[in-house]
């Protein structure tokens, strides 16, 4: 071992290697760094993050204002103000929500929330894709594992399963007792692109669920700003706000900045405050950021807001149409736009469900391309001046490169696009019938929950 290696850092490089040979990607964040490439992989949807409105409206912002760096301390101490409560006031009448809590981020809410709310004697039902961040908070809450349940990937028939099992099995703590059924979806999943069936979702709990007894959680981290009556998410596009009982919206997506926020009741958001270490106990987010806030919540609830919602629609609808008719003709062991399908409808609450979700995917920004040389793809793709990136197993089941547009893609963007993944398919396709390869797809369990 040499005088620079430790026993830590040879153990941490033979994990890398041992990944690196399995063929599963070692991430570099050192560079090279692409020079301004065409955006079709950021979470910047309405393409905030660049809008000259959003940077006037900020530096005017920041002219005026008596505190702009910094704040001092943790929420509960120094790291507070007017400028925290207004901005929260104001998100929760956006949100249409009793209330709202600002968190460091979208990932730090969920956490927070799932880790410190659910009490003992609760059960918690997760979607099987759930994000991390709110499977890695039920795992540190006071919720042991035999009541932490799961369903299939937006399949109502085995949700509403789950759930009269969870009732049968917990029937003294929920039914008779004081216990709560936490349910856990994402308005939209960012690896498939797919819409939660939360119509059917919500509608089989008041059925089944005594009432007072059924919490439901919405992630809206891809929907907010992009969905429903100005931007207010997936939640407002269904006129569900008083049955949705809280929602978690991302602000570092379409919103063009970084922090989250939690709209829920004041009592939640009170315990949190208190009974949260990750969330009471941080330096409090910069006035910076609530003056972004503000600007880009002027620009997403105004017109502007409205106009960037449906150029987005449009470039969305036009990148779907054009892949579409530039890929279909290649074989899914190449390129497909189709994901497997593991779970077809076999009742008709999942045929209901999945003809809801089919009409609003002209709305999803988010496109996989299914191929299992998705590494490939994605090297390819770089090496033609595009930000892409290769998501495998055990990240997702189904390797992908994710195709994300923007309100700011032009036609001619799209469309370059579009050739340059079609190059690369015709390219593959000569490669494997030469090689005479047969490729597996690389699959595997979920590794939510």
């Amino acid at each position: 071992m040499s005088v620079q290696e430790t026993a830590l850092s040879k153990a941490l490089d033979d994990i890398l290697t041992h990944r690196k040979q399995s063929g599963l990607p070692v991430f570099s964040i050192d560079g090279p760094f692409l020079s301004s490439p065409p955006d079709f992989f950021s979470n910047d949807y309405l393409s905030l993050s660049t809008n000259s409105l959003l940077r006037e409206l900020f530096l005017r912002k920041a002219a005026s204002v008596p505190r702009l760096f910094g704040a001092t301390g943790c929420r509960l101490a120094t790291g507070n103000g007017e400028d925290y409560r207004n901005l929260e006031e104001r998100l929760a009448h956006f949100f249409q929500s009793p209330d709202a809590l600002l968190c460091t981020s979208g990932s730090v809410a969920n956490q927070g929330f799932w880790s410190t709310v659910p009490q003992p004697g609760d059960v918690l039902i997760f979607d099987q894709l759930t994000h991390f961040s709110s499977c890695d908070g039920a795992q540190l809450s006071q919720i042991p594992k035999d009541m932490q349940y799961t369903f299939e990937h937006n399949s109502v028939s085995s949700f509403k399963r789950c759930l009269e099992d969870v009732l049968k099995k917990h029937h003294a703590q929920i039914v008779q007792g004081t216990g709560t059924v936490f349910v856990a979806v994402e308005s939209l999943y960012s690896i498939d692109g797919d819409f939660s069936p939360l119509e059917d979702i919500v509608q089989i709990v008041e059925e089944l669920v005594p009432k007072g007894h059924a919490h439901v959680f919405v992630d809206e981290a891809h929907t907010s700003g992009v969905l429903g009556p100005d931007g207010r998410g997936y939640v407002a596009h269904l006129g569900f706000g008083e049955r949705v009982h809280t929602k978690m919206h991302t602000l570092g997506k379409a919103w063009g900045h970084q922090r989250g926020v939690l709209a829920t009741s004041s009592t939640v958001r009170k315990y949190l405050l208190n009974c949260c270490k990750a969330l009471g106990y941080t330096t409090c987010i910069a006035y910076m950021d609530l003056h972004v806030l503000n600007c880009s919540l002027d620009i997403i609830s105004g017109p502007k807001g409205q106009e960037l919602r449906d150029t987005l629609v449009h470039v969305v609808r036009y990148t779907r149409t054009h892949l579409d008719n530039a890929l279909r003709h290649f074989p899914a062991h190449i390129l497909s736009l189709s994901l497997p399908s593991t779970h077809l409808p076999d009742d008709d609450l999942d045929r209901v469900a999945a003809a809801r979700r089919a009409e609003l995917k002209p709305y999803s920004p988010v496109i996989p391309l299914i191929t299992p040389h998705a590494i490939d793809l994605a090297d390819y793709l770089v090496r033609c001046g595009y930000n892409a990136a290769a998501l495998v197993y055990p990240v997702v089941n189904v390797s992908t490169v994710r195709v994300i547009v923007h309100a700011e893609n032009t036609e001619a963007e799209v469309d370059r696009f579009v050739e340059t993944v079609a190059e690369w398919a015709t390219a593959k396709m000569q490669t494997v019938a030469q090689e005479g390869q047969h490729v597996v797809e690389v699959s595997g369990e979920s590794c939510g929950r």
